[in-house]
C-alpha cells in the first residue's frame, strides 16, 4: 500500500515540478531580458552574470551553458546542449522554446534579440499555465488512484 501510495504522491510532485521549473526558465529568460537591456552584454556574459545569482538556482541549464561558454564552445551550442541535457522536468514543447532562442540571442540586434527573449517568455507563460490547470486536475487523481490501488492490492493479497 505505501508503495503504490507513494507512486501516486510522486506522480502529483512531478506535474507541480514541472509548473516550477517552467516559472524558473520564465524568470530566467527576465534576467536575460534586464541584463541585455541594459548592458548590451554578450549571451555568454548573461548567462554568466545569471549562474551567480541565488534566485536563479532552480535552472540547472544556467551552470552548463557557463561552463560550456567558458570552454569556448559558441553560446548557441552551448545553450542548445546545456538546455536539452539538463531540462529536468520540463517536457519537449519548453525545451524547444527554450533552444529555439539560441537562433537570435547574439545573432540579431538588440531590439530582434528582446522581441524573442519576449516571445519566449510568453510561449512559457502558455505552458506554464496549462501545467498548473493539469496539474490541479490530475496531482489530486494521481494521489487517489494510489491510495486506492494499495488499498485493493492489500484486499487482494489478504
Amino acid at each position: 500500500m505505501l508503495c503504490t501510495t507513494s507512486i501516486g504522491i510522486t506522480l502529483a510532485r512531478t506535474l507541480t515540478g514541472r509548473v516550477d521549473e517552467i516559472e524558473d526558465a520564465i524568470a530566467v529568460l527576465s534576467g536575460m531580458e534586464s541584463e541585455l537591456s541594459y548592458s548590451m552584454a554578450s549571451p555568454d556574459e548573461i548567462i554568466g552574470r545569471l549562474e551567480e545569482r541565488e534566485s536563479m538556482s532552480g535552472a540547472a541549464y544556467l551552470p552548463c551553458c557557463a561552463s560550456l561558454c567558458r570552454q569556448g564552445i559558441p553560446f548557441p551550442e552551448a545553450w542548445k546542449r546545456a538546455v536539452k541535457e539538463n531540462h529536468g522536468l520540463l517536457l519537449s514543447p519548453d525545451v524547444t522554446i527554450l533552444t529555439g532562442l539560441s537562433d537570435t540571442l547574439g545573432q540579431c540586434d538588440l531590439n530582434g534579440q528582446l522581441a524573442s527573449i519576449s516571445h519566449a517568455k510568453t510561449l512559457l507563460q502558455i505552458q506554464a499555465d496549462n501545467a498548473r490547470v493539469r496539474s490541479a486536475s490530475h496531482a489530486r487523481l494521481y494521489r487517489t488512484m494510489g491510495l486506492l490501488t494499495g488499498a485493493f492490492l492489500v484486499v487482494i493479497f489478504l
